[in-house]
């Protein structure tokens, strides 16, 4: 009878087992995909934006991972144009549209607060990213105080 129950429950058992195929694609069509590159890197970027005083421009700074001075680092990430002055922008969404332009994407956004907690004012941060071929694309377009100054 235990042999009955067993059997029975062993036949009941495999009847439920659902299994997935893989689907395999071919390398060839692998490489097709629009966008893939497998040699590309993802490298992220922090952008940083604070409000002007007496003014409704954005200073907007950059930190990829570039060493800076520990007392000038925000002022040595501000992106600068070619004459080495600072970018003002309007809003973060102006920053964002600017850089977006040379290949960076959104990934989040947080805001760090100034001050009691009825001040709605704090410096805003955007995470970005890109995905480059070789780490010289990452500033590609744009260039820092500190880069412009050749540091």
């Amino acid at each position: 009878m235990k042999k009955i129950i067993l059997s029975l429950a062993l036949i009941a058992s495999s009847m439920t087992v659902i299994a997935q195929d893989a689907i395999q694609v071919p390398p060839a069509q692998v490489s097709e995909v629009e966008g893939f590159n497998p040699a590309s890197k993802r490298v992220y970027a922090l952008l940083s934006g604070s409000p002007q005083l007496f003014s409704s421009k954005v200073k907007v700074a950059i930190d990829f991972g570039q060493s800076t001075s520990w007392l000038g680092a925000m002022s040595e990430s501000m992106i600068v144009d070619e004459n080495g002055k600072e970018i003002k922008f309007n809003s973060m969404i102006d920053a964002m549209n600017y850089l977006g332009q040379f290949g960076w994407k959104f990934a989040q956004a947080y805001v760090v607060p100034h001050g009691d907690e009825g001040d709605m004012s704090g410096t805003v941060y955007w995470i970005l990213y890109k995905d480059v071929d070789d780490y010289s694309q990452i500033t590609e377009g744009f260039i820092t105080k500190r880069q412009q100054r050749g540091h």
